[in-house]
Formats: structure tokens, sequence, C-alpha cells
């Protein structure tokens, strides 16, 4: 039963922190905290994460379409759709890519973002994403050996490192240029 509440409570956690569009750690080391120091059984700690997470930034991405849309021109807005068509007409390119993305331990969150504003179908993108975190998470967590530290210490050193501030904000640099770029003229749609 107490397995129970932890995963549940650990499965709040990650939706949370996958629907936030930044300054948030990496999930798997919010898996390896529970892993270490709450004793969570490994592959429910690992479904758990790769669910969850999953279901966060499918919520990010319609936070993304409905909302943050009504940031950018309609310009801006034809380019991002130029791109969604794209990569819904080329699942061949589309998956590998959104698969082998989903393998590194490299936040998604701009992904999803991006995403929401292309309009893009979300499924080939979340089930790439839930494939390839099943199978990361598991290594990230097994690996975590290394990691051994408070869970106020994973929010707060993520939040207060410069360079984390910095990445976070090329990635959100990153997702402006991607809508100022003509994608009809670039990849012939």
């Amino acid at each position: 039963m107490e397995y129970l509440v932890i995963l549940s409570l650990l499965a709040i956690l990650v939706y949370c922190i996958n629907v936030v569009p930044a300054l948030m750690p990496p999930t798997w080391i919010v898996l390896a905290f529970y892993y270490i120091h709450l004793h969570t059984p490994l592959m429910p700690t690992v479904v758990v994460g790769a669910v969850f997470a999953t279901l966060g930034r499918i919520t990010l991405y319609f936070i993304s379409k409905r909302h943050f849309r009504k940031i950018f021109s309609q310009k801006i807005l034809k380019n991002y759709d130029s791109l969604g068509r794209f990569l819904d007409k080329k699942r061949r390119l589309s998956i590998p890519l959104f698969l082998t993305y989903a393998f590194f331990p490299i936040s998604s969150n701009y992904v999803y973002i991006t995403a929401g504003l292309t309009r893009m179908k979300i499924s080939i993108l979340a089930a790439s994403f839930f494939i390839g975190r099943l199978f990361s998470y598991f290594f990230w967590v097994t690996a975590t050996h290394i990691v051994y530290m408070k869970i106020e210490d994973v929010f707060s050193n993520h939040i207060s490192n410069l360079g984390i501030l910095l990445f976070e904000l090329s990635g959100f640099a990153i997702v402006i240029l991607i809508g100022n770029i003509k994608w009809e003229k670039k990849l012939k749609i």
C-alpha cells in the first residue's frame, strides 16, 4: 500500500514537471531520487515515469496549441503550420526522428511546444516519446548510483544554474526561430 501512495505521488509530480514549459529538472533525476531514496521498485518507477511524462507533455502540446499560438503573428503561424503539415506527411522521417530524440535525456518541452504551435498530429510524437522514454528512463534510473541528493537540491540546483537557465532561454529562442523559417518554401510543400 505504501508503494502505491508513493508511486501515486510520483505520478502527480512527473505529470506536473512535464506540463511546465521550462525550468524543471529532468524527469529521470526525479525517478532516480524515488528509486534510490524511497526504494520504489525499478520497473513500476520507470513505467509511471514514462506514462505520466508522456501525459504531461501531451498536455503541454495542447496548451501550446491553444494558448501559445495567440502570441505569434499570422505570418509566423503560417510557417509553423507548414512544418506541421510536412511532419504529418513524412512519417518515415518524423517517427525515427522523434523516437531517436526520445532516447536521449534531453528535455522535450520545446519539442512539444513547437509541435503544438505547428498543430501537427500528436499521436506519432507521443507514441515515439513514450517508447523512447521507457527505455531511456530504465537506463538512466539504473545508472543512478552517482545521483545521491535531496529532492530539494534537484529543483534548486536546476533552477539556480546559469548554464541551465541559458539553455532554457536558448530553447525558447529556437522555438521562435523555427516559427520564422518559411517552411513551405524550404520543404517544398
